[in-house]
């Protein structure tokens, strides 16, 4: 065939000529890798040649303010495009979020080149200003899959047989790869632990800055949960080493998912290997699973104007109600048995704690949060209610343990009244040994176990019980050994209690002095000192200013005296008596508590300072004055 290539050249000229002059480009509800704030979404782009124009929305509280930085950028191919203007809201200003708390405004940059694929949004270099990552112009519909996951980590059998909980000791490890990781998402991964004591253990471990990994390593003492923020949670076996791989895109798919008139599909953020893979990769296989709970902690679990029977009834039929739900659905059978166990674990705890349950309902249709309120007219629950649970399944089966909600039936079991435990009929077997076993634990905490404490366990029980407390014994030893030099605890003065805060200030006369009331256990008290230590050394560095914090005896000893050589000041860990004296004394209703102490001498609750920037204001103000 022949053809005219005076005809072919031109009209291949046309062609190329379209393709590089599209016109103004609009992407709606673009996909969004990551990001460091659910504040803000990005619901639509706009490029042309001479701009790129954000549609955002903005989600906060009602009648809080928000603030778009005017050094805002847009960042693509290691260049920035910065912000030219904006509509609906002022850059530098406060912006008053309405009582909806959503909103809308447009911003305008500089013009991104043609062809980028994605591009990220930077509201300012601080640490703490929005930031969104690859926001997609391509028009991707759904986050594929990770590279890199082993088939280990993929596979799931849903018919698969419940795995049993492991009672041995070991030192776990756990490789968490962070995909899709930015330095900007943070420098820190925390990992939450609930153990075989009932208790939760806080760890957190650097993450590689080139790799995204972050390791961590402890001592396990029989079956234990990990739990990721907002990336879900594994069973682990003790003794293993176990990798993790988190798709950080969660963080930008929750931005998505939550943009009206969208069918989000199903997202995973989390793939394991290990022991319990099969069943830790089912379960968080989908963020979308159906759940069938109590919901306990509600407020509107069961009337506070039930009698104890109405009430033993009300949990017998809603444990039923709930778990014929379970069998009627389509789920996968592994994942019904777990959800079935998770919900057996609130039954007991509901029965086992029908008191306080109800008294909760009270308070959460009263708004009446003051302990010191007594709430009158509980009809107190009998013992022998425990048998309308008992007679539907085994309350001491140790399968419970691999409930999503095991934390809360190891509490439970652990500290009821000896009577609910023999009108159970229940003489050996998991309850019994865990009722020895977690009270002992609190000992080896505090390094006081005694060979004597163990004579408690029986030939009936596990020997692995009375192991494990003596290996924690040995490990809170080791701990206390390696920081006896560095945790220096100051000697409380040993005056009557109504003089004692005034004996503690006595040798800082003349300062500015501030007291922070914390304890190990206290979340925000632990984040408020760690944005508060750098500074320290920086805007906060002083000769007339001095840190007083004062915890208590419920601040295990290992855990009191591994933090405090990170936290520089002066450390007293109080009695309970003192403590509950100086509590009364500044009407403390809560931890943190901050008191300030005035160069001249006088004091008060300054509880105001919990807003951490006011803080800040404050000390430097007082501490530079004259």
């Amino acid at each position: 065939m022949k053809f005219n290539c005076t005809f072919v050249a031109s009209a291949l000229s046309v062609l190329m000529l379209a393709a590089c002059s599209t016109g103004p480009k609009t992407v709606e509800n673009p996909l969004i890798e990551s990001s460091n704030s659910m504040t803000l979404d990005v619901s639509k782009v706009e490029l042309t040649d001479t701009a790129t124009v954000l549609h955002v929305d903005a989600y906060f509280r009602p009648h809080y303010w928000i603030r778009i930085d005017s050094k805002t950028y847009l960042r693509a191919g290691g260049e920035k495009y910065a912000l030219t203007s904006a509509q609906g809201i002022t850059p530098d200003s406060l912006f008053w979020m309405p009582e909806s708390g959503e909103a809308s405004f447009v911003l305008s940059f500089q013009p991104l080149p043609k062809r980028t694929k994605s591009f990220d949004f930077i509201e300012s270099d601080c640490a703490d200003c929005f930031k969104l990552f690859g926001i997609d112009l391509t028009g991707k519909k759904s986050y594929d899959i990770p590279e890199g996951i082993p088939a280990e980590a993929l596979q799931i059998d849903g018919n698969a047989a419940m795995p049993a909980p492991i009672f041995k000791s070991g030192e776990t490890t756990i490789e968490v790869h962070l995909l899709h990781h930015r330095a900007e998402l943070g420098k820190e991964q925390n990992l939450y632990v609930n153990t075989l004591t009932g208790g939760q253990e806080e760890y957190t471990a650097a993450i590689d800055s080139v790799t995204g990994v972050a390791t961590f390593k402890f001592s396990q003492y029989g079956p234990a949960e990990a739990l990721f923020p907002m990336a879900g949670s594994v069973l682990l076996a003790p003794g293993e080493h176990v990798t993790v791989y988190i798709d950080q895109r969660f963080s930008g798919q929750r931005i998505v998912a939550r943009r009206k008139g969208l069918a989000m599909q199903p997202f995973r953020t989390l793939y394991t290997d290990g022991t319990y893979a099969n069943l830790n990769n089912l379960i968080n296989s989908r963020t979308d699973w159906p759940t069938w709970s109590m919901n306990l902690y509600s407020g509107k679990f069961g009337d506070y104007k039930m009698s104890a029977k109405e009430y033993e009834t009300y949990v017998v039929n809603r444990y039923k109600e709930l778990s014929d739900s379970i069998a009627a659905d389509s789920l996968p059978p592994l994942m019904k048995e777990q959800m079935v166990l998770s919900l057996k674990n609130e039954a007991v705890k509901a029965m086992m704690n029908g008191d306080y349950g109800r008294e909760y309902n009270y308070r959460y249709l009263h708004n009446d949060w003051d302990s010191r309120n007594p709430v009158k007219g509980i009809d107190p629950m009998k013992p022998e209610s425990i048998l309308g649970l008992s007679k539907l399944f085994d309350i001491n089966d140790p399968q419970l343990l691999m409930g999503a909600q095991s934390f809360d039936y190891i509490g439970s079991v652990a500290y009821a009244d000896e009577a609910w435990i023999k009108a159970a009929g229940i003489q050996t077997g998991l309850i019994p040994s865990l009722r020895k076993f977690v009270p002992l634990t609190a000992k080896t905490q505090a390094g006081a176990l005694t060979e004597s404490d163990l004579k408690v366990f029986g030939s009936e029980d596990d020997p692995f019980y009375a192991d494990a407390l003596r290996a924690m014994q040995q490990e809170t030893i080791a701990k206390l050994e390696a920081v006896k030099d560095k945790a220096v605890v100051e000697q409380t003065p040993d005056v009557p209690v109504e003089k004692l805060f005034d004996a503690i200030i006595a040798p800082y006369k003349g300062k500015v002095v501030f007291v922070d009331f914390w304890n190990t256990w206290c979340g925000p008290c632990r984040m408020s000192i760690k944005a508060t230590e750098p500074l320290k050394d920086t805007e906060l560095k002083s000769d007339d200013l001095v840190w007083i914090y004062i915890a208590n005896e419920t601040s295990p000893i290992v855990k009191y005296k591994t933090m405090i050589p990170d936290i520089k000041g002066k450390h007293f860990r109080l009695n309970d008596k003192q403590w509950e004296y100086l509590a009364k004394k500044f009407k403390i209703d809560g931890i943190p508590s901050y008191v300030l102490v005035d160069k001249d001498g006088s004091y008060r609750l300054r509880n105001d300072l919990r807003d951490h920037d006011l803080l800040c204001k404050t000390l430097a103000e007082k501490s530079q004055s004259e």
